[in-house]
């Protein structure tokens, strides 16, 4: 197995897994959308949320939002 599958795996492994709503987004995306493999994903999602929730940001603008999967991983950091 690469470097890159077995990161991958881990990170898959490890992170808080997705609630559900973001699971509700993460299905409806793929079974709606012609290209569902540009929905950022948990592993991503969980990232945003993260940085999101040290920064504290007081207002979030995201431009070029897909199903809005990734904007509700920024949402949920500053609670």
């Amino acid at each position: 197995m690469m470097d890159f599958e077995r990161l991958s795996q881990f990170a898959n492994e490890f992170t808080t897994k997705e609630d559900a709503l973001l699971a509700e987004v993460n299905e409806y995306t793929h079974q709606h959308h012609t290209e569902p493999h540009m929905l950022s994903g948990h592993v991503q999602g969980q990232l945003l949320r993260m940085i999101s929730f040290m920064i504290k940001p007081s207002r979030i603008l995201e431009i070029g939002t897909f199903t809005g999967y990734s904007a509700l991983c920024l949402a949920e950091g500053p609670h």
